[in-house]
């Protein structure tokens, strides 16, 4: 009956929750998919901008102190510097986003959700209303060589499948061999763009020869990269939507954007600062530093000016070596490169051919942010030579001397201290990384780094990052209950709500006043979250100790509120939901969606038979594998109000089944120590029944510890001799005698026990 009456009392919180998530969940507050973000527009006026609240509660800005105080590191110049957008009701930004050929992995959650967290405290929390601009890079080498790996393995899967049919008919070695070649090329660390192409030419040719009715045909790349850039795409949006990544207000995209770049070169070129060769446009280093006030290296030493591999990089796979040839200075670089065979193309007034990487960026930010922006943000490894080539095109275009007020870079990640990368085996999708945390424990992973500082991903550093998120969420959860508590005894018995403080609640206003102003310090300095979320677990401290020390929800509801109600702002800067959030007050962070709960309650029925008998099986745990099913956390309260949280019961079974496994670890470690102690008491309890004279003779060498045996002995058990028979020295004797004494004290106290 008590089991039937909990889980009857779950259903009804799971109910009541589901109501509360659909009655009170903000449009918008959740990260919507790329097609639905743009066609439907960012909820309220912009999702970069601030919300009225939160601009209400902001400090005051002024154009020419900064923003209260704020200071950034600016990578432009490597210094801390007051942050003054050119317009404060308008900041500037543009971000690199990704080159879409494969999927999204921890690198750039490190930057994304790193410069999310930078913009959302911008926004939410200083009040600035930001225009944030992303691109995404579907032009590039990367995108046209994956292309043609993906075409040659289905290609070589298709023919060696008819191959396979053929047997020994007329042709099927010749397809086996062309098989062969292609997956020779496939298995290559680097195939080049010729080798692809070469096998796709083998295989078309060799399954026309054998006779097939449909021989696959060879990429036809200008339809095939966009396909593979749109799948990658949606897939980069989904990844930041689980992550709950801001959108960005406006996204560009290379393809869409082409004439604009042909356009943008043209004026580049009647500015003097670049030349054609062979088809293809360099950017004129030469020519841009000798114009008055300009300079190409401002984000870099001279050193990497020079530095070739860096350079190669900057071209491309599929351009470097043709580059090279055609360049007048090593450090000048593509605008436009002529396409080859194999490259998709589009018309221009020298030729077919395709954008260079840098001069997308410069021309797509141009067009929406102008040619000055306050923030140019991406890795630290696109600092050279992407970004200083974008800055160099933007002035080169405008004729100016300067584009960008502020450089961000993200620091880098590495995986237990090593680079990732697929030939280590490190590789991590954010889907993989999501397979194991929650997107709430990475964003605490995060926020426990700058943005800007190196940082590791491995089991310690997401092990801290998990138990600091545990620890703020059962904050959240005892707070929530408490609030309730609050409300349910105002409502019971509105005269017995005590409005006067006391000394407890003096203290915890304290706390809330000096953590309140450590959080702000800390975000005025260069946006600091790992001391702003010390300062927040401090402020947690004090007010878990209140509720401790004041456990009548009579007390000090409107104070607790205050702290619910400061505590959701600086956490909503941070891109974090909460238990206290409206929209799910029974629900902790990262709550489960309605629709995940009305898939829990679905299936309550059909797990209420197994949980019964799973509890008279185990001894009563029935309500503890019902909360596990059911993906609620219930912990019983004095008052007789539960504290309880619901989130994705696959996350609640996964912690449950490692408390479970890490308390099995625990009752093994704990008998095995015990064992251990049996032994060792068993072992001195033999040694305490052996009389001095018989503690030296051979047959105790084990129980003693002895690794050899001693050689004659005097009258008294005292050895004369070592295992050599080599007589001892007075020394030796004398030590062991000192032994046979302590023997005698311990066979006496033994027979006094």
């Amino acid at each position: 009956m008590r089991l039937a009456a909990l889980l009857v009392g779950m259903l009804a919180a799971r109910t009541r929750a589901l109501h509360l998530v659909h009655m009170s969940r903000r449009p918008g507050s959740r990260l919507l998919g790329p097609a639905a973000s743009l066609r439907a527009g960012m909820p309220g006026a912009s999702a970069g901008c601030a919300s009225a609240a939160a601009r209400r509660e902001a400090p005051a800005l002024s154009s020419s102190e900064g923003i209260s105080g704020l200071r950034v590191l600016n990578t432009l110049t490597g210094q801390l510097e007051p942050f003054v957008p050119i317009d404060p009701d308008r900041v500037k930004w543009y971000t690199c986003g990704p080159t879409v050929y494969d999927a999204a992995h921890l690198g750039h959650a490190r930057n994304y959700m790193g410069f999310d967290i930078v913009r959302r405290v911008l926004c939410d929390y200083f009040g600035l209303a930001v225009m944030f601009v992303m691109n995404i890079t579907d032009i590039d080498d990367k995108i046209i060589l994956r292309t043609h790996r993906n075409h040659l393995e289905a290609m070589a899967a298709l023919v060696a499948a008819a191959a396979a049919e053929a047997a020994e008919a007329a042709g099927a070695a010749a397809l086996r061999e062309a098989v062969e070649a292609a997956e020779a090329a496939l298995a290559a660390p680097k195939p080049t763009l010729l080798e692809l192409v070469g096998a796709q030419t083998a295989l078309r040719d060799a399954a026309a020869a054998a006779g097939m009715a449909s021989p696959p045909a060879v990429c036809d790349v200008q339809t095939a990269f966009v396909k593979l850039t749109l799948e990658q795409e949606a897939s980069f949006f989904e990844d930041m939507a689980a992550l709950n990544v801001r959108p960005p207000d406006a996204v560009t995209r290379v393809t869409d954007y082409v004439p604009e770049i042909v356009s943008y070169i043209e004026t580049i070129a009647r500015n003097g600062y670049c030349y054609e060769a062979n088809g293809s446009v360099y950017f004129d280093t030469a020519a841009f530093t000798s114009s008055e006030g300009k300079v190409y290296g401002k984000l870099v030493d001279a050193s990497a000016l020079a530095d070739k591999e860096l350079l190669a990089e900057g071209e491309g796979a599929l351009s470097a070596s043709s580059a090279e040839a055609d360049k007048r200075h090593p450090s000048d670089f593509a605008l436009w490169k002529a396409s080859k065979p194999g490259e998709p193309a589009w018309p221009s007034p020298w030729g077919e051919g395709r954008p260079g990487w840098h001069i997308e960026c410069s021309a797509m930010m141009s067009d929406l942010l102008g040619g000055e922006v306050d923030i140019n943000a991406g890795g630290i490894d696109l600092k050279f030579p992407h970004h200083e080539n974008q800055m160099a095109q933007v002035e080169a275009h405008y004729d100016c001397c300067k584009a960008c007020n502020y450089f961000w870079h993200s620091g880098h990640l590495s995986i237990d201290g090593l680079k990732m990368s697929k030939s280590l085996k490190n590789f991590i999708t954010i889907r993989e990384a999501l397979e194991t945390y929650s997107a709430r424990q990475l964003r605490f992973l995060f926020l426990l780094q700058k943005y800007h500082q190196p940082m590791e991903y491995s089991q310690n550093s997401m092990a801290a990052a998990a138990d600091l998120e545990r620890r703020f969420g059962a904050f959240e959860a005892a707070l929530a209950a408490r609030l309730r508590e609050a409300d349910t005894a105002a409502d019971a018995a509105p005269q017995e709500v005590l409005h006067r403080w006391g000394d407890q609640e003096r203290r915890l206003n304290d706390a809330l006043v000096d953590k309140r102003a450590a959080v702000h310090a800390a975000l005025l300095d260069c946006i600091d979250t790992p001391s702003a979320v010390k300062r927040l677990e401090q402020l947690i401290r004090a007010a878990n100790s209140y509720m401790g020390e004041v456990p009548q929800p009579q007390r000090g509801a409107t104070l607790l509120h205050a702290v619910a109600r400061y505590y959701r702002r600086v956490m909503g800067a941070f891109g974090v939901e909460t238990a206290l959030d409206a929209a799910g007050a029974a629900g902790s962070a990262d709550s489960a969606t309605p629709l995940q709960l009305t898939e829990a309650v679905s299936s309550f029925r059909d797990t209420v038979r197994s949980i019964a008998i799973e509890a008279k099986r185990s001894g009563g745990e029935g309500a503890g594998l019902a909360d596990e099913a059911l993906g609620v956390r219930i912990e019983d309260r004095p008052s007789g109000v539960a504290q309880f949280a619901i989130d994705e019961p696959q996350r609640v079974l996964a912690e449950a089944a490692r408390r479970r496994e890490a308390a099995a670890q625990a009752e093994a470690a704990k008998a095995a120590r015990a064992a251990d102690q049996a032994a060792r008491e068993a072992a001195e309890a033999a040694r305490a029944s052996v009389p001095p004279s018989e503690m030296f003779s051979p047959a105790h060498d084990g129980l003693f510890g002895r690794e050899s045996s001693y050689g004659a002995l005097d009258a008294e058990g005292i050895p004369l001799e070592d295992a050599t028979g080599e007589p001892l020295s007075k020394s030796q004797r004398k030590k062991l005698v000192k032994l046979a004494q302590k023997q005698a004290k311990l066979v006496e106290a033994a027979g006094r026990r």
